[in-house]
């Protein structure tokens, strides 16, 4: 069953490169095991490790584009949502056998996937229903449909509460489901001309943060769900993809091709991770050690950027937040705050709101706003409908 390298990932990792475009990534969350569903609907799984990228095993059960990718939360069963509709699982240490198919999953494409457990995955559709389905009786537990576009993402932290999900929709809405009473917890009222993408959930389940088309992140007190609290704009394009580092401190994939370390409230731009040449970064997913994030956009590449500098151990064994390991190598005047692979171009980058060595720099007003040094409150900075973006540029694209 063990599909990983027999040595873990060297801190230099090349690029996959994959037959056709994918469309969705995940990564295995004890193995350095990667799959990707392409645009052909094909599903590659490979390992990798110190020497590179080795092919485990592909399956092709569709012919239609593969949407969404997630493993179980054990690592043993990959669930694949495609453009036709269907929603399959097939049994990772057997090479791909199939276990589960629905043909009909949604009356239109499936667009995102998120696991709750072992039995219980979620998926939403171009036309903005919410369906959780129970694999073990291969079956719809429940549905919500209460979007009037498609669903971009899907979120649910077991470590705050298994029993509600997330989930955000091209309309401009947040919308929060009680899983145990099959009921809409809060539906925010619509983001004027703005389309919600991503999510993550930090400050110990009491924030939730919010990437949208117009490149701004908003932030939501959990349990308060008619609007945002706090707004942060800043980037110059869409934030279309986030992953939680810290309780304050979050990677963002932009359309504008670079992913960024953000903290929030405080809210600031610490610096750049990784970049994409240009190409829009639509997915990041962690490595099973947090040493690589993964990520894909529109060539057939999976890049793989080194961030163990973001979660290096201090004298004491102790983990450091994202904030004090970017403030140290500042101060030591580290070049590898900046990942090693990006390109000197990016290097010198300060168009957009790119900082190095911990200064926030923004010109042409893309930066505005991109360094408040409040507390975590909510008056960190002024609401939503008040916040001036100042130079956000306009609507990426979404989903």
């Amino acid at each position: 069953r063990m599909l990983a390298a027999e040595e873990p990932a060297s801190a230099s990792l090349d690029a996959l490169t994959l037959p056709e475009t994918p469309m969705s990534i995940d990564l295995h969350p004890s193995q350095s095991v990667l799959a990707a569903g392409l645009i052909n609907g094909d599903v590659h799984v490979s390992t990798f490790d110190k020497d590179g990228h080795k092919d485990a095993f592909a399956y092709s059960l569709s012919t239609n584009s593969c949407r969404a990718l997630r493993f179980s939360s054990s690592g043993d069963v990959l669930f694949s949502g495609y453009s036709d509709n269907s929603l399959i699982c097939v049994d990772v240490t057997a090479s791909g056998a199939l276990v589960w198919r629905n043909d009909t999953a949604h009356r239109d494409p499936v667009s995102c996937c998120h696991v709750i457990d072992e039995a219980t995955i979620v998926s939403g559709d171009d036309s903005g229903a919410v369906k959780v389905w129970d694999i073990r009786q291969q079956k719809l537990a429940m549905t919500f449909d209460i979007f009037q576009d498609y669903v971009s993402d899907c979120f649910c932290d077991p470590t705050v509460d298994p029993g509600v999900l997330l989930a955000t929709s091209g309309d401009g809405s947040l919308a929060a489901f009680d899983l145990r009473q099959r009921a809409v917890l809060g539906h925010t009222e619509q983001e004027l001309d703005e389309e919600l993408l991503s999510i993550s959930i930090i400050k110990q389940g009491r924030k939730v943060v919010v990437g949208s088309s117009e490149g701004s992140l908003l932030v939501y007190n959990w349990g308060q769900w008619d609007g945002a609290s706090d707004c942060f704009p800043g980037h110059p394009e869409s934030v279309e993809t986030i992953l939680k580092m810290d309780e304050s401190t979050v990677l963002t994939g932009s359309s504008d091709g670079f992913i960024r370390v953000v903290g929030i409230q405080p809210n600031k731009l610490y610096g750049l991770v990784g970049d994409h040449e240009g190409f829009n970064v639509e997915m990041m997913r962690w490595s099973s050690d947090r040493r690589f994030v993964a990520s894909i956009s529109h060539d057939s590449l999976v890049r793989f950027h080194d961030v163990s500098f973001l979660s290096e151990e201090d004298d004491d064994d102790t983990e450091e937040t994202g904030e004090a390991v970017i403030g140290r190598a500042a101060h030591n005047n580290e070049d590898d705050v900046i990942n090693n692979e990006t390109s000197p171009d990016l290097l010198s980058h300060l168009a957009g709101p790119g900082v190095r060595n911990g200064s926030a720099r923004g010109t042409g007003g893309d930066g505005e706003g991109m360094d408040t040094d409040d507390s975590d409150s909510d008056t960190s900075q002024t609401a939503h409908n008040q916040t001036q973006p100042g130079g956000v540029a306009k609507k990426g694209e979404g989903g």
